[in-house]
């Protein structure tokens, strides 16, 4: 047990929107602002999969003094490499733009690798992920992901937006309904647990608004759709500065990490098939209910009076129950038990059958 309250010390940042919607200005902005607040004396980095760098290095150089570093690319080997150099103190703060390059990297080069295999051993080229495909994708991201929640590095992810897409019902003039696919809302284009991760989560909009000429000035608005303080949720700010996230910096701790420990430990009876051990338990118990079964009709396979009597009784004596949903309801240590029971018995009674041929 541990005593909560130390408080969280790096932060973890994600903004998300439609192209030109202002990501990667802000997302520097909020760099500069962040180093600044917690007097860092090391650059800024920048994972840059989209070319936005040489955009953004002048502004960051003329405001901390310090060249903008990092590397160009899509792969998670290399935004992983690049990150940890980060947080061993090669740089104050990690932008990551666009997550949503890196997450379609993952998806691709594993069909790649799908295709590569496949061409080697003769079969046709598939063109699509596949339902199967998707537990080993996420088991190789996670890697990113408890990484990015528990590293001793200031971060933020900028993300491509997408729709959120739901049916609804609609009544037609006739009476009848028709179910129409509509927008429920924007999503960060990335695994889909990945997006929910940042502690503080900021939708950035492209709008036009009018102004006094007749004409219309394009603005980029930030709006919080998560802060895990609580301070900020909900707060929308146009063209917003550093200061604007200023609220959230100041509640977070200097150099702690209060991790979480992302192992899996969950101890679920797996055997080397994959069966957890709850399944194999019901299997063997089904296999050994069909044996008692299969032993009691292999020695009294006839339905006449005296056998049914004889079925019962034996059932009764080798198991304290008439009733064959009690037996099936025994563990399978009681029906190993049962069921060596039923072959004594048998090997040892004359069959009601054989009696009455006799």
């Amino acid at each position: 047990m541990i005593t909560f309250g130390s408080g969280q010390g790096f932060l973890k940042a994600g903004l998300l929107g439609f192209a030109k919607s202002g990501k990667t200005y802000t997302a520097s902005l909020l760099a500069i602002e962040t180093a600044r607040h917690m007097k860092m004396e090391a650059p800024i980095a920048l994972f840059d999969t989209e070319g936005g760098g040489e955009y953004i290095a002048g502004r960051i150089k003329e405001a901390t003094g310090k060249a903008l570093v990092g590397f160009k690319g899509r792969s998670l080997a290399d935004l992983m490499k690049l990150a940890k150099e980060c947080e061993a103190g090669a740089a104050s703060v990690l932008i990551v733009d666009s997550i949503t390059h890196v997450w379609r990297e993952v998806c691709a080069a594993y069909l790649l690798q799908i295709n590569k295999a496949r061409e080697s051993g003769g079969k046709s080229k598939r063109t699509r992920l596949e339902f199967q495909d998707w537990a080993t994708i996420k088991e190789y991201w996670s890697i990113w992901a408890d990484y990015y929640l528990n590293s001793r590095l200031h971060i933020i992810i900028c993300g491509r937006a997408g729709y959120e897409w739901d049916f609804e019902e609609s009544e037609n003039p006739d009476g009848t309904t028709k179910k129409e696919l509509i927008k429920t809302g924007i999503k960060m284009k990335v695994e889909g647990e990945f997006g929910f991760e940042p502690s503080l989560l900021v939708e950035m909009e492209r709008v036009q608004l009018p102004n006094s000429e007749g004409k219309f000035s394009i603005v980029h608005r930030a709006r919080v759709l998560g802060d895990r303080f609580g301070i900020l949720d909900g707060c929308e700010c146009d063209n917003p500065t550093g200061n604007f996230f200023l609220p959230h910096l100041t509640l977070l701790t200097p150099g702690v990490s209060n991790a979480v420990d992302t192992q899996p430990k969950s101890d679920l009876g797996v055997s080397e098939s994959g069966d957890a051990e709850w399944q194999r338990e019901r299997r063997v118990r089904a296999i050994l209910c069909e044996e008692i079964q299969g032993e009691i009709t292999k020695a009294m396979p006839g339905q006449s009076a005296a056998e049914k009597r004889a079925k019962v009784i034996l059932i009764e004596k080798c198991f304290r129950t008439k009733s064959w949903a009690a037996i099936e309801a025994l563990g399978a240590t009681e029906l190993r038990a049962g069921l060596d029971a039923v072959r004594k018995e048998l090997a040892t009674v004359k069959p009601p059958v054989a009696a009455e041929k006799e």
